[in-house]
């Protein structure tokens, strides 16, 4: 059986279609397939991870997912999220977090901007804890930053699992991701060398190039590219050459 391998692609890859009533979605990974070779099929726990865009005066359906939970990661434009019966401005930055069951929808009917997202989707099978979750919204501007974790790079926790032990957020909520953050490193830095033998890991490049050298080979990326890596599989970023920032988010 041949070694699992990271797997990259540019969202501008992908074919689109439309759903969600006026949403543009690029699926940039699904799911394993047995039946399908298709390298971007690829997902063992995460079971969604898409680029969305939408237009400047228009709104996606009012849903909920009974059995997954979902964060939407704002790329680009100002708009509305709705929650609930709450409606919440977002822009750049913004993680917005919804555990299964809660009606949400994105509202650019008072927008003159289109809107580029992320929308990262996780099966939950066991709903037990359920009840002490909660809706988030955070801005990465708006967490402190932590070096040290990963060699250089400087991380921006964003979201984090119900049951930390030592929680880095005033909201601990996931019930089955592990854990989003943003990270960044300047020119000439880098992250260290390691891997995780329990969780499988997306890099998506928001900002700057650079490099993700695994155990296998060196990957060149950009901004717009999703990284995939597998379980147990080594791997590090570094930013080689861009004189700016190279930033990306860390999906688990």
């Amino acid at each position: 059986m041949a070694s699992p391998r990271a797997v990259v692609r540019n969202w501008r890859d992908s074919d689109s279609y439309l759903g969600h009533d006026n949403a543009i979605v690029w699926p940039i990974f699904g799911t394993l397939d047995t039946n399908d070779p298709s390298s971007h099929l690829c997902l063992t726990h995460l079971t969604g991870f898409a680029g969305h865009s939408l237009q400047a005066g228009k709104n996606t359906d009012y849903h909920a997912h009974e059995n997954a939970e979902q964060y939407y990661y704002i790329l680009a434009g100002e708009m509305e999220v709705r929650i609930g019966d709450e409606r919440v401005p977002v822009g750049p930055g913004t993680a917005t977090y919804f555990p299964p069951g809660v009606k949400h929808q994105l509202l650019g009917e008072d927008s003159s901007d289109w809107m580029q997202y992320l929308i990262i989707t996780c099966a939950v099978a066991d709903d037990t804890h359920v009840d002490r979750s909660a809706p988030r919204v955070v801005n990465w501007s708006d967490a402190s930053p932590t070096l040290g974790n990963h060699g250089k790079a400087v991380t921006w926790q964003l979201l984090e699992r119900l049951n930390e032990q030592e929680p880095a957020t005033d909201q601990p909520c996931l019930l089955s991701f592990y854990y989003l953050a943003r990270q960044s490193l300047g020119c000439g830095q880098a992250s260290d060398m390691h891997q995780h033998d329990d969780k499988e890991q997306i890099y998506y490049v928001t900002e700057g190039k650079g490099v993700v050298v695994t155990e296998y080979e060196a990957h060149r990326v950009r901004e717009g590219d999703a990284v995939y890596l597998p379980r147990s599989v080594p791997h590090m970023i570094l930013n080689d050459a861009h004189d700016g920032w190279l930033s990306y988010l860390v999906v688990s």
